[in-house]
């Protein structure tokens, strides 16, 4: 059973985890530690044996989301030589993430609302600023042959938008559509406006 001993890195990736698949259905300002413990089969002083504080166990799951964003765009920047293929393989990577763990638009979107704000908001920043590099980086590579307008900083500051648009009304129809198939039929429309191709690619 779940409330059998463990060795601590077990106990503190199933405590992160199982958190993470609570907030995809409880919202965030209501999610205890109480709830956490008693979904895994522990006592709540067990949680806080591994976190010392809810700050520490929200910066855990923060930084878990953070790693599995990173090694999602690691793959993604491998696919191809092409900077526009690279950044279709970067959204679809990030949509496919939050598919997977819809827990992600959550933490994202939860600015104000949970008592560890400044604990979490520094990896916050990182996560945005790391995706928004990613987006930027081959922008500025197709800049001078593929695209024309706008500049790379504000084309990364727009893809970033349709990425949050789409993810913000994913979750109001709570998952009612297929978040990879129409973030992605987004993204190959601002590609086409970008790039003036009367064709958008499909994978």
């Amino acid at each position: 059973m779940s409330g059998t001993r463990k060795p601590a890195e077990d106990r503190k990736t199933e405590i992160v985890d199982t958190t993470l698949r609570l907030l995809a259905k409880t919202p965030i300002e209501k999610l205890s530690t109480s709830h956490i413990a008693r979904e895994i089969g522990i006592t709540q002083a067990a949680i806080f044996r591994h976190f010392p504080t809810k700050a520490a166990l929200w910066g855990a799951v923060l930084e878990t989301v953070e790693a599995r964003a990173i090694a999602a765009w690691d793959t993604a920047t491998g696919v191809s030589p092409e900077p526009m293929a690279r950044l279709r393989a970067t959204m679809r990577a990030q949509l496919s993430l939050i598919a997977e763990c819809p827990a992600i638009p959550v933490l994202i979107f939860s600015a104000g609302r949970i008592t560890a704000e400044m604990a979490i908001h520094p990896i916050h920043l990182r996560i945005v600023q790391g995706l928004r590099m990613r987006i930027l980086d081959p922008l500025r590579a197709a800049a001078s042959r593929e695209i024309s307008t706008p500049s790379p900083e504000d084309g990364s500051d727009l893809f970033l938008g349709l990425l949050q648009g789409i993810v913000f009304r994913w979750r109001l129809t709570d998952g009612g559509f297929d978040l990879v198939a129409e973030g992605m039929r987004l993204v190959d429309i601002q590609i086409a406006l970008m790039t003036g191709s009367t064709n958008g690619q499909r994978t």
